[in-house]
């Protein structure tokens, strides 16, 4: 009896210490946030290869010896210097090379549209394309010019094009660059390392166009393991925009001097904000010129013009064309004019 009355006391001390499991009732709302917080954020790395073009391929495998040769004798150095300043993805060889198939390919596009033109004529009359009446010879001295002017212009804009896709950069990289200064001061106020300033600045990406050169100078130290002043020192000497590479420059100047960077960016800001709002006022300025401008030369030129020509076909004077005819030529340089203002005002805007 004393044993059974044993076992049953230590039952019921081992039955006091078990806890009692009770069963919570969670709402809608708590599962669905337990949910998100079981939920692992998966980190997607996406690598993206860029390979050249066919037509990239084509040109190195024919020009890239004789491109290469031009370059190591010292020729079309501009045209290098412009290629790193602008960010293309090219070797100077390698553009050279599509430069010079591109030239290749015009004279054949030249050579066609002198042979369309020997045997036809483009009319402002329905059928548009007629045939030519004129003499062989005669024919051939009017459109020869195309075989010359076809690889000319279009090597020549080959040559141009990274000279203007630079300016453009610099444009872009000038009108970020008060409000990257201003981070930047804000930045260095508080202590941190000088070449953190512009990891942080690239962590924002709120500035993708000076984001680049940042990155060009981190690789400078981290890949070819060069100090801050000279890193500094080469991005400046690269850097499309000659706001930026002064202001990099003026950077190693601080660095190098154990000035206080944020006394530097806060004066350098003050200089870029003053140049911005005087660029600003100068574009507005502008803007109410050509408006003046547009008015009296699309608007009431064109109507003077088609009265005059109106009044001499009338009257007789040897002028031959159509009343169409003289519609659809107002209406073509009317089309042109507009084409040349809209596009010189959006050369002339700054960045938004």
């Amino acid at each position: 009896m004393d044993k059974e009355k044993l076992k049953t006391s230590e039952s019921e001390k081992n039955t006091a210490k078990k806890p009692v499991k009770e069963k919570l009732k969670l709402s809608e709302f708590e599962n669905e946030s337990l949910k998100r917080f079981k939920k692992k954020e998966k980190k997607i790395v996406v690598q993206k290869l860029e390979k050249p073009s066919v037509y990239v391929k084509i040109s190195n495998k024919v020009f890239h010896g004789f491109s290469s040769r031009l370059i190591e004798k010292g020729y079309f150095g501009k045209l290098r210097k412009n290629l790193i300043k602008a960010n293309l993805q090219f070797t100077p060889a390698g553009y050279l090379s599509v430069a010079f198939l591109s030239t290749i390919f015009s004279i054949f596009l030249g050579i066609l549209i002198v042979i369309f033109f020997l045997f036809f004529n483009i009319s402002s009359a329905w059928p548009i394309i007629i045939k030519n009446t004129e003499e062989f010879g005669a024919q051939i001295l009017n459109v020869i010019w195309v075989l010359i002017a076809a690889p000319v212009i279009t090597f020549f804009v080959m040559y141009i094009y990274p000279s203007l896709e630079r300016k453009s950069i610099e444009q872009k990289i000038n009108h970020e660059l008060p409000f990257v200064t201003v981070h930047m001061s804000a930045i260095a106020g508080s202590m941190v390392e000088p070449s953190k300033i512009f990891s942080i600045i690239i962590s924002t990406k709120e500035y993708p166009n000076v984001e680049r050169e940042f990155i060009k100078l981190i690789n400078e130290i981290n890949v070819y393991g060069y100090d801050l002043v000279t890193a500094l020192k080469n991005a400046a000497y690269n850097s499309p925009s000659k706001k930026l590479s002064e202001l990099l420059n003026g950077m190693a100047v601080t660095i190098t001097s154990g000035g206080s960077l944020a006394e530097f960016f806060e004066k350098r800001a003050q200089t870029l904000l003053f140049d911005y709002k005087i660029e600003r006022e100068k574009y507005t300025k502008s803007a109410e010129t050509f408006m003046d401008i547009y008015i009296s030369v699309v608007i009431a030129a064109p109507m003077i013009l088609m009265l005059l020509l109106m009044m001499m076909k009338i009257s007789g004077l040897g002028l031959t064309l159509s009343t169409g005819t003289i519609s659809l030529i107002m209406v073509l340089a009317v089309s042109v004019v507009n084409i040349i203002f809209l596009t010189f005002l959006h050369l002339k805007q700054p960045n938004e």
